[in-house]
């Protein structure tokens, strides 16, 4: 399938769910080859731990951890892929302007896949994250 395929797919994941859309993570892009996918979060009030300072809630980086394992699994098997696990481990304060995530599809099952995702903000790996969706339908 063409790269351009691909991204359409990711596009596609990322506005069909509501809560994607109110996320708003913006495409990056999609690395057929290396099988990832890279999301990026733009900096929102409402997004924040902290009252003054652009820091990521861990909710928030959750949320796109689950949002980029699911795209790195669904759009290479071509059907949206429901989350069965999702395990974050938070490394450091997710302090920026930007949350980025890369999902790395690890293995696409016939009812189990798995992905991991890194996160990093202001350049500094903030989180990390391995999810189980299933493939099943």
């Amino acid at each position: 399938m063409p790269v351009a395929d691909f991204v359409g797919r990711l596009h596609e994941e990322m506005d069909r769910p509501p809560f994607n859309r109110w996320l708003a993570p913006r495409v990056i892009g999609v690395d057929a080859e290396a099988r990832t996918v890279s999301l990026s979060l733009p900096f929102r009030a409402e997004f924040s731990f902290h009252p003054t300072e652009p820091c990521f809630h861990g909710g928030i980086i959750a949320a796109l951890a689950d949002a980029a394992g699911h795209a790195a699994v669904a759009i290479f098997h071509g059907k949206p892929a429901p989350t069965v696990t999702l395990q974050v481990d938070f490394l450091a304060p997710a302090k920026g302007q930007a949350l980025d995530a890369r999902g790395i599809l690890r293995k696409l099952g016939r009812s189990i896949s798995r992905a991991d995702v890194e996160l990093h903000c202001a350049d500094r790996l903030v989180a990390i994250a391995r999810g189980t969706f299933s493939t099943e339908h």
